[in-house]
């Protein structure tokens, strides 16, 4: 296998690709007792059109199957029940479905072998009736109405239908309800065998583990696994232009205080800056030095009681970078001019002693994150899933940024390609937001 030293962090990482394709990452640890095992493909709910190899027409499955696919997962063909089967040695075992990915995890401190064996076997064997797929069709339908009860899922769907015009993202990773019920098990199987196929997937285990006999494992299970395909499908491309699609969008729900999202849609090539890590870091800086806890905006922002919460994030998708800032507020117009006001005077509020601390505070952050398996896995899984590749030498990075670099990536910044999205209580008097 292949070793990578994550450089200043005292960790190795194993890796090998088999010969079908399939990604093998493995971090041991002699001093922790837990494993964590992640066993992941890079197929998530965006991809919906696709032509799969030797075709010579597109495939289109409803919004949602990628989520659809994962809760079959679970279902097997004797009956027996993994989350049950886990639950005997007190192990955990879950999945999620993301925009780009979908991966099943499993973590525990015992029955390492046996739990590896059982969560590979489980996903490598789909079973999709037409029974149990319309059997599933409520649970789901139901899971996407609740995040449509849910006020911070809903205003995060809102923003991503004001920000994007045709791309993917827009749409809830469960799609809607009409998706739902018009998902057959034809549709699973046609994902499923584009998709969870070695080329596309990687295993991610990080934890108390023995890497030679984990490796033989791996190779047991997964080495002698065939694709239907012998390529990847080509995945249609979506023209999305850069424009936000709604600059100003007002919702009535059932809320107690105002909820905003103000979003910034970024074009990557206006940035300048090729390394997407480097530019991660970069954004990280930004956005902690003009809205982060030790911000004159947050210490203002208290003050004058203009937000009782907020966070703030940010997203590359595609050749677009989106900033994604919500605040809880009573104050909604005050509140976007302060918004307004930071993001127009970044340049003098991004000084070089702020910066040089910030830099200080990631590196001191980076190495705190090491002593936990869940923040190693989840630095690890990112990389491969954002970079295609583990990311070695973060802390050096880190260390070599520039002041004179994040001043340029900020004045690059187009405040103007912006959406506000404000949802408001049910008996809220109508307003208009200021622009």
């Amino acid at each position: 296998m292949k070793k990578i030293d994550l450089k200043k962090l005292d960790i190795s990482v194993y890796t090998e690709t088999l010969k079908n394709g399939l990604e093998i990452y493995l971090v041991p640890f002699e001093d922790k007792k837990r494993y964590f095992i992640t066993y992941a493909t890079r197929y998530g709910s965006t991809t919906t059109e696709f032509m799969p190899d030797g075709s010579k027409t597109f495939e289109k499955v409803p919004n949602g199957v990628a989520h659809f696919l994962e809760h079959k997962m679970f279902e097997q063909e004797s009956g027996e029940d993994p989350f049950e089967f886990f639950s005997k040695s007190g192990s955990y075992v879950n999945a999620s479905t993301g925009f780009e990915n979908t991966r099943y995890i499993c973590s525990g401190t015992n029955n390492f072998e046996e739990n590896l064996r059982y969560l590979l076997k489980f996903v490598n064997t789909p079973y999709f009736t037409d029974q149990n797929v319309e059997k599933e069709k409520g649970i789901i339908i139901e899971e996407v109405n609740m995040y449509k009860d849910d006020p911070e899922s809903a205003l995060d769907d809102l923003s991503r239908k004001a920000v994007f015009n045709k791309d993917n993202h827009r749409i809830d990773i469960g799609g809607e309800v009409e998706d739902v019920v018009s998902i057959k098990k034809e549709d699973l199987y046609l994902c499923y065998e584009n998709f969870y196929t070695p080329k596309n997937m990687f295993v991610l285990i990080v934890g108390n583990i023995d890497v030679s006999n984990t490796l033989n494992i791996l190779k047991e299970e997964l080495e002698n696994r065939e694709n239907k395909y012998k390529e990847l499908p080509k995945i249609k491309d979506v023209d999305e232009k850069y424009s936000v699609c709604k600059k100003r969008v007002i919702a009535k729900y059932n809320v107690e205080v105002p909820k905003i999202s103000y979003n910034l849609k970024l074009k990557l090539e206006d940035l300048k800056i090729k390394d997407k890590f480097v530019l991660d870091c970069y954004l990280n800086i930004i956005l902690k030095t003009l809205f982060g806890s030790t911000s004159l905006f947050n210490e203002k922002g208290f003050e004058k009681e203009l937000f009782s919460d907020y966070y703030f994030d940010f997203d590359f998708i595609d050749k677009y970078a989106v900033i994604n800032l919500v605040f809880e507020t009573n104050k909604i117009n005050e509140l976007l001019e302060s918004i307004t006001n930071t993001l127009k005077n970044r340049k003098e509020i991004l000084n070089e002693e702020d910066f040089n601390r910030a830099i200080k505070v990631s590196i001191s952050n980076r190495i705190k994150s090491t002593c936990y398996i869940d923040s190693i896995v989840s630095s690890l899984y990112s990389d491969l899933i954002n970079y295609d590749k583990i990311i070695d030498n973060k802390i050096e990075v880190l260390r070599n940024l520039k002041y004179i670099e994040v001043l340029d990536v900020s004045n690059r910044i187009d405040i103007d390609n912006n959406s506000i999205v404000c949802i408001v209580p049910k008996n809220y008097k109508d307003f208009e937001l200021e622009t």
